[in-house]
């Protein structure tokens, strides 16, 4: 047997809300493509499916049963699909049926990385208000093998750059890649990487950017202190925003939750689901892609007064053992298969990390997420107005909705921590 070599594969997605531009990207065409529409609207429930799972096993974590929960789901999918354009056999099969399922054909991976890229293209095509980024990159031990096919793959379908780096100076390779993560976060992430393994050979690295303006901002004027009830026994005084308005909103007696939705300029709104009392874990299970979807459409338009207090949360996460358990498993142990990367070494996940922080405020939204996966070597005036009052724990969602992509999802237990 060949001696395996250590190595470290760094995977990284960063997804930072700010004003941004797609510099020197035009707007994608209007191509009025039934298929490719389609096939956006396909991988966008899958991956919806994919969010509705991971979340409800984050949540269902004794570590989470009183925290706030906030991560991005298409960073997350995105970082994923890519990385499986190097796996293989049994290995492949995992990451298929656990982003894939069965609304994608199984035989056809290239159909959905071809989606993705439909996707990754809209989602980042000119606007005017929703600024909104997302692109990748590969930084490459000099002299690793790697296979063409991959970085063909990487390229064709995530547009991903490829750049040469010398990790057995990690100091160098450190500021080369935070310099780089900088530079397309407009300056919002100063260091990502803290430390660096000289034994890495390579950084796979998605970035994502993007912020959210109101349609109809908040008056700060109206802003004052309220209670909130984290549970029976704790209230913390928060900043409430209110303001009166036309939204999408109404009652959804399946779920035991009232919804209202709160529009970005330009197709995009934060989505607030405020579960009764007593009925948050019963919400959280039963949520699925079809009532999620029933929800969203059965909203009605008319005037409704919103009291939603102002946030700034913060969440982290390692993904490794909670998406073992919804079936990427091999690509976590010796029988990892990554020959689509290189076959001159084995490599396995070591860790999938993931950080996401929100801000929401009386202009607008912004968010940020960090994704990590490593691998290393194989061994009142309105009183008759509809009121929705967020002074207890609900869920968001933040979503996009020419291609129906949601883009962030969590659920806010206390909005002060």
């Amino acid at each position: 047997m060949e001696k395996l070599i250590p190595v470290a594969l760094l995977l990284v997605t960063v997804l930072y809300s700010g004003i941004v531009s797609v510099n020197g990207k035009p707007a994608v065409p209007n191509e009025n493509n039934l298929n490719r529409q389609q096939s956006i609207f396909k991988l966008s429930a899958v991956n919806m499916h994919f969010a509705l799972r991971l979340y409800r096993q984050i949540a269902s974590q004794p570590s989470s049963a009183s925290k706030n929960i906030f991560f991005s789901p298409i960073s997350i999918s995105a970082a994923l699909a890519m990385l499986s354009l190097g796996a293989k056999h049994n290995t492949l099969d995992q990451f298929q049926q656990v982003l894939w399922l069965s609304n994608m054909t199984k035989n056809d991976a290239a159909g959905m990385h071809v989606a993705f890229k439909y996707l990754l293209q809209d989602l980042t095509s000119e606007s005017n208000e929703l600024h909104l980024k997302m692109g990748n990159s590969l930084f490459i031990q000099h002299g690793l093998d790697l296979k063409n096919k991959f970085l063909e793959d990487t390229r064709q379908f995530y547009e991903a750059e490829a750049s040469s780096v010398d990790f057995t100076e990690p100091q160098i390779a450190k500021e080369q890649i935070n310099n780089y993560v900088r530079n397309h976060t407009d300056g919002k992430i100063q260091s990502f990487i803290k430390e660096l393994d000289s034994m890495t050979k390579m950084i796979l690295l998605n970035y994502v950017l993007f912020k959210g303006t109101w349609v109809e901002p908040f008056n700060h004027q109206d802003t004052h202190k309220a209670d909130f009830h984290v549970d029976d026994t704790t209230t913390v005084e928060v900043q409430m925003m209110t303001r009166t308005g036309m939204f999408y909103h109404g009652r959804d007696q399946q779920l035991s939750s009232s919804v209202i939705r709160v529009p970005y300029k330009d197709n995009a709104s934060l989505i607030l689901i405020l579960p009764d009392p007593g009925k948050l874990v019963e919400v959280e299970q039963n949520l699925t892609i079809t009532n999620f979807q029933n929800l969203f459409f059965s909203l009605q338009h008319s005037s409704a007064k919103l009291h939603l207090p102002k946030l700034s949360l913060k969440a982290s996460y390692n993904l490794k053992d909670l998406l073992k358990m919804i079936g990427i498993i091999d690509a976590f142990s010796d029988s990892a298969d990554f020959t689509g990367i290189s076959e001159s070494m084995g490599l396995k996940v070591s860790t999938v990390i993931h950080e996401a922080v929100l801000d929401v405020d009386e202009k607008g939204t912004e968010a940020a997420a960090v994704t990590s996966i490593h691998f290393v070597g194989s061994s009142g005036v309105f009183h008759h107005y509809p009121q929705y009052v967020f002074n207890r724990p609900f869920l968001l969602l933040i979503a996009e909705h020419n291609t129906k992509s949601v883009l962030f999802a969590g659920r806010v237990m206390n909005p002060t921590v």
